[in-house]
């Protein structure tokens, strides 16, 4: 290991003992890094880990269960289905794994596989489900996207005595030249799923059919963001009424037009971006970053500006969701925060967010690590004139006739 990634290590090791961290965000702790999560109703948020385990955990208790749905590897991309698909009372989530497979199982029992979705050739990054029909949407490493539908009951499925695969009802391969990496539904009608990947191009699919959707007024033409704006792989995209909404590892998060296909919006960032969340009912979008950083950008005024900084994560930011009055992250520090979204927004008290109660802890732990650092300079000090240059040289002969003994 590099003397940088020793500083770099020592350096999150640091952040993670920080007191104001440990309670920042009220966080979830799930022992793993945390890849990917999704809400399932007001107290419960289902988890894809890097422990090759999706795990279910209450938001109030902020505990996991201790049952998962278990796979191959790490699991990249979780979805739950909406309120009306159900087995024995309990939702229904899916688990996107590098194994390369999907599994269907019951929340209140994530060992409960009910089915498996079959096809893809390489690992699984990500998965999105239809708001109100069975249909269930993949990304792969293997450059392709899959369309599948399950029982309108899903009871059926968990009456089966034997594991159900379920094969996808439509492949698209070869538009994207690159991983997929992430897909995101039309908010309005959910009649369009746009994806994106490796390649930084954005592409849109009918989301009943998986045809290619053609460009208004250009009938022959598909719609499509080329690679250009985006330099590189683009990690994740939502999308509001007009606008969808991109994050790279070129340091931007981009807002285009969906009509135009123009950018509307570049958002420059010093790091990777690796998650967006648009807010357009308070006029913000808030940006995760490599390092752990998330920002809060105002855009509805003029010129996007940056509002607000909040320093929770010690690791990359890896999803960015929204619940009503909330947002939630969480990050390869394996950890899931709750924010108010107006007590991030409406905050006075400087560009860091920081609550009113944590901020006594801060100003005690800086002045602790002050003398700390203090000290340890003293110390170091001290043990550099402990001896002289001809003791040491002194001690050095020493040890040299001992080894020759």
């Amino acid at each position: 290991m590099s003397s940088a990634q020793l500083d770099a290590l020592e350096k999150k090791e640091e952040l993670e003992c920080d007191p104001v961290r440990q309670k920042l965000g009220t966080p979830l702790r799930a022992g793993a890094r945390i890849l990917s999560f999704d809400l399932c109703g007001s107290d419960t948020v289902v988890l894809g880990l890097s422990s090759h385990q999706a795990k279910a955990a209450n938001l109030t208790t902020r505990e996991c269960t201790t049952a998962a749905a278990k796979h191959g590897g790490p699991v990249t991309a979780v979805a739950v289905l909406n309120e009306s698909y159900t087995v024995n009372g309990s939702r229904i989530a899916l688990s996107a794994s590098w194994d390369k497979i999907v599994k269907v199982w019951p929340v209140d029992n994530p060992q409960n596989t009910l089915a498996v979705l079959t096809g893809h050739s390489d690992f699984v990054k990500c998965v999105s489900v239809h708001p109100t029909l069975p249909i269930v949407y993949t990304g792969s490493a293997d450059k392709s996207i899959m369309f599948w539908r399950l029982p309108e009951s899903l009871e059926t499925l968990a009456q089966c005595t034997t594991l159900q695969e379920i094969s996808p009802f439509k492949t698209v391969k070869g538009q994207h030249t690159g991983q997929i990496y992430a897909m995101c539904l039309d908010p309005v009608s959910a009649q369009v799923l746009y994806s994106t990947g490796s390649d930084a191009s954005v592409r849109a699919w009918d989301a009943r059919t998986g045809a290619a959707i053609a460009t208004k007024g250009d009938e022959s033409s598909d719609w499509h963001i080329a690679r250009g704006q985006h330099k590189t792989n683009i990690f994740d995209c939502k999308a509001t009424e007009n606008t969808l909404w991109t994050a790279s590892a070129d340091n931007t998060a981009i807002g285009w037009d969906i009509e135009t296909r123009t950018t509307d919006i570049v958002l420059e960032h010093s790091t990777t971006v690796t998650a967006v969340l648009p807010i357009p009912q308070v006029g913000v979008v808030v940006t995760g970053v490599r390092d752990g950083a998330i920002y809060v950008w105002r855009v509805n005024s003029g010129v996007p500006k940056i509002i607000r900084e909040i320093n929770a994560h010690t690791d990359d930011v890896s999803c960015l969701r929204v619940a009503g009055r909330v947002f939630y992250s969480s990050g390869l520090d394996g950890t899931l925060r709750r924010w108010d979204i107006q007590s991030v927004v409406n905050f006075t008290g400087g560009f860091e967010y920081m609550p009113a109660e944590l901020l006594a802890l801060k100003d005690q732990n800086t002045s602790s690590k002050q003398g700390s650092d203090t000290l340890a300079k003293s110390s170091k000090s001290a043990n550099s004139s402990a001896l002289t240059e001809e003791e040491e040289r002194e001690l050095a002969e020493l040890l040299s006739d001992l080894d020759d003994m």
